[in-house]
């Protein structure tokens, strides 16, 4: 046995990495020679013995080359056992890994669904690919819906009248459609509620090819003359949560108080053109004046409200569509120029000769939420990268301190003619097996973690999910890619320090790994993970502090003891003429409640990003050039102002001796008088009203201060308030309560009275002013929060990471700190020398993230308020934190290096 070992390592010492057959056939001839010496013989007849012996060169080839196993799935499975027993031999690192990994692929694997339901997944309809959305460009003068916005001077809302002009004589598409979003009150087996609802064309669910759970959907015929076919079509979803799937079709339906006829239920799994739209019925769009009665757009040319989307013919692209639909939709605005009461060339050029057509690649669907969504799921997925990469690492950590302790087992294995490839298997193998049941487990906790953060972010609202919790295929693709190249990398770790064994230190049971690149890399991966943990508390910090900001901002009115909710009375049936009387009733009737202050009414609610927004004439003023000037138009009851305590600046508020019938009144604010006046006192007295509508016409009786209305971020604009009673059109509002007590306490109280007034009366959407607030902050609320939660977790790995570093180092150097020790050095002196190798580690990875923690707040800056990207607070409070973490990590190796017996510590080999 000797002899043999003897043979081995000189053909392992000198320099051979692995041995061929020549290798072996070579080995086992000179292992023959060795045992004929042994037996007496000369060398030269103990050779010619052992090549009889082996029968000649070429035979003995065939033979070792018959003994070796090739790449079979029976291999395969030999590795495996061997990872498996391995593995198991060492519960407690398998249990760490395997742990680490399912919180990170787990929290990986969550934003990622996010990501692919908003950014990558085409819409659940036949050919998504053949979607184009439409916009346009040019000027739009009139009335603009906010939904769809303006993005890069495109706007994606059409007229009813454009879009059938541009559906009946394209000739590019297949088939055109609309849809715009409303909100409806519902009623079925008498009990009422306020749902979401959608308008569509008749066609909606033919071009889209959406086929019936049950009953049949909306066609062409059904989107006639105005009002003729109340019919519905409900979603699946509905028809499962809210009607306990009864065979609905044929059955009644109350909208708004008006009977609709069911004809089906939408195929399940789809839920909108609109990502981001849940609705719960679909209604013909010439139903519009039965589910708004107080607009009236169905025959307007200047009320942009519609989103288009259209299916390409199949030898069509999106570039040919447009090129095709732009000279049509010129041609169309020219016609539509000879209704507006402002004709001149300016006009034209803008209105028609500016005018453009735009097909956009649609199989995402049409969707404003996905913008604003875009951003902060790409930040919060970058967090949940650098948590995940920070597992990577310390992982590969563990496998490497393992892999300290598996020298001699690998030596021995190399030493018995293992070759590299069949080691680098063995890890890859062991790597594999602890990244896939990692990948199980954090798949497992995957729909459970999209529950609660959905939750999170639905906050107090009732409204359906615009997410879903569910896996699909590629969230399983992502986390088996995920899985593999994270297996890949801690595996490669250890393999890289066997590569290149040093066999005779091996097999005298030194480390290799010891003091050379083992070491090297756990010190990288350390600093790797203290700057990934950072950059996560700079991140989150910066959210923190924009949170911050936007809470200290000043709206201009009071936002404590302030409750609002939704009312709508044509909900619940009424006609546009009982409407305001109802909504009167409302206000006085809570006026009247223990506890309340003060009660107004707005169609138009606050810090919520919506707008009502338009053109206006003043009298007095005229219009420079090719001006263009959008005020702000709420319509509001005559206590809103003071509920609100909007300051008065200049004349009067509203009063109850405003009435329907009296003179029209109006109030603007300071920066509607900065536009058109020279001083408020120049103001009042002046008329104001909306272009082609005289009976707007109203006196401005006050001017109040600026408030920000639309958003915290926004800075407050133009607004031209007109009274409730007076307006030419009435609709649903929004009720703000301001209180003595706590609002939660009237919120029941509320309701009573409410109850008291008219059971069938909807109210929806209760909730206070700060809570508002906060959900229109949950983006930068949810951000903060998850990078608080990824850093603290990052924090405790880079500690974890950091204290076995610095145990293994010190451990290392016991021989050293006994000499220090014996030579006259204080306890405190070692200590000292152990805290500086902390620090300095923790410097040189703070000194590397900073800079690239300023490079990702430039990237984030627009989701950012009043924070810098050098904010000397954020970055003071993580260096901070990081130093303390990296103190009380290196803690306890420091004291256990002082106290070291040197006599101890000189006997160490």
């Amino acid at each position: 046995m000797l002899r043999e070992w003897i043979v081995r390592l000189r053909f392992l010492l000198a320099g051979k990495r692995r041995m061929e057959v020549d290798d072996e056939l070579q080995f086992h001839i000179e292992r023959q020679v060795q045992e004929n010496l042994a037996a007496g013989m000369s060398r030269e007849e103990a050779r010619r013995q052992a090549g009889i012996a082996f029968g000649g060169r070429e035979r003995a080839r065939e033979e070792c080359r018959a003994q070796r196993p090739s790449w079979t799935l029976e291999l395969l499975l030999r590795d495996v056992r061997l990872a498996v027993r391995g593995l198991w031999r060492n519960p407690g690192l398998t249990f760490v890994a395997v742990l680490t990994l399912a919180l990170a692929i787990g929290a990986t694997s969550t934003i990622f669904s996010l990501l692919s339901q908003a950014i990558l997944q085409a819409l659940p309809v036949r050919d998504p690919g053949q979607l184009v959305v439409l916009s346009s460009a040019g000027s739009h003068p009139g009335h603009l819906h906010s939904e769809g916005g303006d993005r890069e001077g495109h706007q994606y809302e059409f007229s009813y009248p454009m879009f059938r002009d541009l559906r009946n004589r394209n000739s590019a598409l297949s088939g055109l459609i609309a849809e715009a979003s409303v909100t409806v009150g519902v009623t079925w087996n008498n009990h009422a509620e306020a749902v979401s609802a959608e308008m569509v064309s008749g066609n909606y669910f033919e071009v889209l090819g959406v086929r019936p759970a049950l009953g049949r959907l909306l066609s062409q015929g059904d989107e006639t003359a105005a009002g003729a076919n109340p019919v519905a079509v409900v979603s699946f979803d509905y028809w499962k949560t809210h009607l306990g799937e009864a065979p609905v079709a044929g059955g009644t339906l109350e909208i708004n108080g008006t009977p609709f006829t069911i004809l089906g239920v939408a195929a399940p799994g789809f839920r909108s053109m609109v990502w981001g739209h849940v609705p719960a019925v679909y209604v013909p769009i010439t139903e519009q004046k039965v589910v708004e009665p107080e607009w009236n757009y169905l025959g307007d040319r200047n009320s942009y409200w519609l989103s288009v989307v259209g299916r390409l013919r199949a030898d069509v692209t999106a570039t040919q569509a447009s090129a095709a639909l732009d000279p049509l939709y010129r041609s169309i605005r020219a016609e539509e120029l000879t209704g507006l009461h402002d004709q001149s060339p300016k006009t034209r050029e803008k209105f028609v000769i500016a005018a453009r057509l735009n097909a956009e690649a649609g199989a995402k669907g049409f969707s404003p939420f996905r913008d604003q969504v875009r951003t902060p799921l790409t930040i919060i997925m970058g967090m949940v990268l650098l948590v995940t990469a920070m597992a990577l690492v310390n992982v590969a950590s563990l496998l490497l301190v393992r892999a300290a302790n598996r020298v001699r087992e690998f030596g021995v294995r190399y030493a018995l003619g293992a070759t590299g490839g069949q080691i680098l298997r063995q890890l890859l193998c062991e790597g594999l097996l602890l990244g896939i049941g990692g990948a199980a487990i954090g798949l497992a906790l995957v729909p459970e973690a999209q529950h609660l953060l959905l939750r999170w972010m639905a906050g107090q609202s009732t409204e359906p999910p615009t997410f879903s919790a569910t896996l699909d295929w590629r969230v399983l693709v992502f986390t088996l890619v995920t899985t593999l190249l994270g297996s890949l990398f801690f595996s490669l770790a250890p393999a890289a320090q066997f590569w290149n064994p040093r066999l005779s230190q091996s097999l005298q049971q030194q480390t290799a790994t010891g003091a050379g690149g083992g070491l090297k890399f756990r010190r990288t991966s350390v600093l790797l993970q203290i700057g990934f943990s950072l950059l996560l508390m700079v991140g989150a910090g910066m959210f923190v502090r924009t949170i911050q900001n936007l809470r200290s901002v000043n709206p201009g009115f009071e936002t404590e003891h302030l409750l609002a909710f939704h009312l709508s009375p044509q909900l619940a049936g009424y006609g546009s003429a009982a409407v305001a009387p109802t909504e009167q009733r409302v206000l006085e009737g809570i006026e009247h409640l223990p506890g309340v202050r003060a009660a107004g009414a707005t169609n138009d609610e606050d810090l919520t990003d919506d707008n009502r927004g338009g053109d206006v004439n003043v009298s007095g003023y005229t219009p420079k050039p090719d001006e263009e000037f959008d005020v702000e138009l709420p319509w509001v009851s005559d206590g809103y102002l003071q509920t609100l305590g909007v300051p008065l600046v200049a004349g009067r508020l509203f009063q109850r001796s405003d009435t329907a019938s009296s003179q029209k009144v109006a109030i603007v604010n300071e920066s509607f008088v900065r536009h058109f006046f020279a001083s408020p006192q120049a103001a009042l007295g002046q008329h104001v009203s909306r272009p082609d509508r005289p009976v707007t016409d109203a006196v401005i009786v006050g001017v109040v201060r600026d408030v920000k209305h639309t958003s915290l971020r926004t800075p407050a604009g133009p607004m031209n308030y007109t009274l409730l009673l007076q307006a030419e059109r009435q609709g649903g509002v929004t009720v703000y309560v301001r209180t003595w007590n706590t609002p939660q306490q009237m919120a029941n109280s509320i309701r009573a009275a409410m109850a008291e007034i008219d059971p069938k009366l909807i109210v929806s959407g209760v909730s206070t002013m700060n809570e508002q607030i906060d959900e229109s902050l949950m983006a930068e609320r949810t951000i903060a929060m998850l990078g608080i939660t990824f850093g603290m977790v990052a924090a405790l790995l880079a500690g974890i990471g950091l204290y076995g570093v610095l145990a293994y180092s010190t451990t290392q150097r016991t021989r050293e700190i006994g000499i220090r020790m014996a030579l006259g050095a204080q306890r405190g002196s070692v200590v000292r020398l152990v805290l500086r190798e902390t620090l300095a580690l923790a410097g040189w990875a703070v000194g590397t993230a900073i800079p690239l923690a300023m490079l990702a707040a430039y990237a984030v800056r627009s989701q950012l308020y009043g924070v810098s990207i050098a904010d000397p607070a954020v970055y003071g409070t993580g260096i901070l934190a990081i130093c303390t973490v990296a103190l009380a990590a290196g803690f306890v190796p420091a004291r256990r290096a002082a106290s070291v017996e040197p006599s101890r510590a000189l006997r160490t080999d």
